[in-house]
């Protein structure tokens, strides 16, 4: 139980750190750090009933943001001013009464501000939601991802423990009764849902940086060859971290144009990519579960690809890049590590892990990489880590 002393002591060390927070200024480093030691505060006053009841909040919330949006509610109000229920509910031809019920729980939770007399207005928490970039993936988690999450239970009830790491006996794929089909074999059958995909992942991959971690300028000082490969960008979608690696070695005074630069992926992504998007790179396509076409490439890198899939899979993948490396030949993994414990405020890699074993995939611990990659044949040389969150590069060489 949480004494004074310690309560105290949490506030001090609080309004001490706050006090050195320039507002004017932010550093995001300092600004997480000060949300972690008010949510520790947090979870010290709460009690347990509390925090069970909290998680029923969570999902109301949820729900109730979804619905307002689908029926375009939140785009109704205005971004500055405020609206009547009763206008609303004209506007989106909805009753008035359910409006103001699903409306109400966001206000008692900070995300709209109600004035009195069923009267609301927007807040910057719920600006957030009217057709933001980062909503796509928002709206996919909650539409394809929650409604499985949910029916866990019964998919465990009814499913061998073991199944859930076939990808084609995935909970998303027992959900949609499509078992015997992976998560992507459905999208590619379910044309407009593939599309929306492919929209919040390219919205979900710009959140999460490719720079600031591996030194990547530090290639520069690799002896360039016209007749092999500098870099290749397995599975590089069209081409987003690509772009900003061989922009900050240009910037640096480097030409990765001395070597190819190569961005592989399936025909469909690269023919709907103009060439004058992608200068100086070369479109190659690939099945990342046949062998690598590219030999001896001074780089591969493989961004987001692991967590899609189950061992055996990621396995088949890395064993293909391998079986290509020369022995100077370094791979370069994007991809987020699950702490030994948790840490910090930012908790994406761990519902983010809730996702992939929904859909067939899986974060993994540093441990968990070392033996995936000890048994496609590769070292792990280095995590090379960034301030903020989980995502990380993984350097790796042959054994």
């Amino acid at each position: 139980m949480l004494s004074n002393a310690e309560l105290i002591a949490s506030i001090e060390a609080l309004l001490a750190k706050a006090k050195s927070y320039d507002v004017e200024k932010p550093d995001r480093l300092a600004r997480v750090e000060m949300l972690g030691m008010v949510d520790a505060l947090h979870y010290q006053l709460e009690s347990p009933e509390e925090a069970m009841f909290r998680q029923l909040t969570n999902y109301s919330e949820t729900s109730a943001i979804r619905t307002l949006r689908q029926m375009r509610v939140l785009q109704k109000i205005p971004r500055e001013g405020s609206i009547p229920a009763k206008e609303l509910a004209s506007e989106v031809g909805k009753n008035e009464e359910v409006l103001v019920r699903l409306m109400r729980i966001l206000t008692s939770t900070g995300i709209l501000k109600a004035l009195g007399n069923n009267v609301f207005a927007h807040t910057p928490l719920s600006l957030a939601y009217l057709d933001t970039p980062e909503v796509e993936f928002w709206d996919l988690c909650v539409d394809e991802i929650a409604p499985v999450a949910y029916k866990m239970p019964e998919y465990m009830a009814t499913h061998e423990s073991d199944s859930i790491f076939n990808p084609k006996q995935s909970p998303f794929s027992w959900g949609n009764d499509a078992e015997g089909t992976t998560f992507y074999e459905f999208l590619l059958s379910h044309p407009d849902r593939l599309k929306r995909f492919n929209v919040a992942m390219t919205t979900q991959e710009a959140a999460l940086p490719v720079l600031g971690m591996f030194p990547f300028t530090s290639l520069l000082e690799t002896d360039a060859d016209p007749s092999r490969a500098f870099i290749v960008d397995v599975a590089g979608g069209r081409g987003q971290s690509l772009l900003q690696i061989k922009k900050e070695i240009e910037t640096a005074g480097g030409e990765m144009a001395k070597g190819r630069v190569i961005l592989q992926d399936r025909k469909p992504v690269l023919d709907a990519i103009p060439d004058e998007q992608l200068p100086g790179v070369e479109k190659m396509v690939i099945d990342f579960f046949t062998p690598q076409p590219v030999k001896n490439a001074q780089i591969y890198y493989l961004r987001r690809i692991m967590h899609n899939w189950q061992d055996n899979e990621a396995r088949k993948i890395l064993k293909n890049i391998a079986d290509a490396m020369a022995p100077d030949s370094r791979l370069l993994i994007g991809e987020m590590v699950v702490p030994d414990k948790p840490e910090g405020v930012d908790k994406t890699v761990y519902w983010m892990d809730l996702c992939m074993l929904i859909i067939g995939g899986k974060e993994r611990s540093e441990k968990e990489f070392w033996e995936l990659l000890d048994s496609a044949g590769l070292n792990l040389v280095k995590i090379w880590r960034g301030k903020l969150g989980s995502q990380t590069v993984i350097e790796c060489r042959l054994k």
